[in-house]
């Protein structure tokens, strides 16, 4: 009862957050036309060159600031994460001109960013893990864990990890894994020679 209420909040917060993101969409969307119609205007007013390129830069960035902020509560990730705060110190640093130290700060901490994003990422750090019946179709388990494995018409789970084990040319045994684009399949329990329950672990590359 307790994990099922454990899986059930986590359920209801992700499409939560896809709520949310929706309505930051049409929000983006609703500023992003506003800017557009409002050029006209600049365009006609008496503002320097300087000035209103700085202005629609700014408003331009913090668009693009809101994108990346949709992408991370829709699809929620460490890259996402590092995207808008690189969006967010670029938009500081080209827009807001800080005073040197405040510049180099910056700099610095877009290279420690872009240090941690490609070293410190570890495939399926941001796993999500769930275990299923290997006698579920694909087709199933792709609905159930959120997933797209490419697999033949009539496949099951415990099909497609034995032909896929014997491919590789692994054992077939608890704790094989087939790795595949952003999901990896755990074999978590066998009856006898037979697979019958798989962890499917969902992540990042």
């Amino acid at each position: 009862m307790r994990k099922f209420l454990q899986d059930l909040e986590t359920e209801v917060s992700h499409y939560l957050e896809l709520a949310l993101s929706f309505i930051l969409t049409v929000a983006m969307i609703f500023f992003a036309i506003s800017l557009i119609s409002d050029l006209a205007g600049f365009m006609s007013s008496r503002i320097d060159n300087n000035n209103l390129f700085e202005l629609v830069l700014g408003r331009a960035m913090s668009l693009a600031v809101g994108v990346e902020l949709i992408k991370m509560l829709s699809k929620p990730s460490p890259g996402t994460v590092i995207e808008v705060l690189l969006f967010a110190i670029t938009r500081q640093l080209i827009v807001d001109h800080p005073n040197m130290t405040d510049f180099l700060l910056g700099i610095i901490a877009v290279a420690v960013l872009f240090a941690v994003r490609r070293y410190l990422f570890i495939q399926f750090d941001d796993a999500s893990r769930m275990i299923i019946r290997a006698s579920h179709k694909i087709k199933m388990v792709n609905i159930i864990a959120h997933v797209k494995i490419k697999a033949e018409k009539d496949d099951t789970l415990r099909s497609f990890m034995t032909r896929k084990l014997e491919e590789d040319e692994q054992t077939i045994s608890v704790g094989s894994i087939v790795y595949l684009k952003n999901v990896a399949l755990r074999v978590e329990k066998m009856h006898g020679e037979s697979i019958s329950r798989v962890e499917v672990i969902r992540g990042i590359y």
